[in-house]
């Protein structure tokens, strides 16, 4: 979770003590992402992706068949 990380910096962690406790799982480029996207997220909100104020095109509805 990108907020956790970020959490993380805000208390002091250097990066290779993230990258630790995420036991490598979390590289140093994700941080440099994560610290990128920050103006993105919001604590306390689930994400809802990147692409939510965008407008989506209506499902076509199935046409009846004809019998």
């Amino acid at each position: 979770m990108v907020w956790i990380v970020l959490e993380q910096l805000e208390d002091g962690l250097t990066w290779r003590q993230i990258v630790r406790e995420w036991d490598n799982k979390v590289s140093k480029e994700a941080i440099s992402e994560a610290i990128g996207i920050a103006h993105l997220i919001v604590k306390h909100e689930p994400f809802r992706g990147f692409n939510v104020g965008t407008r989506r095109k209506p499902a076509r509805r199935p046409t009846a068949l004809a019998a």
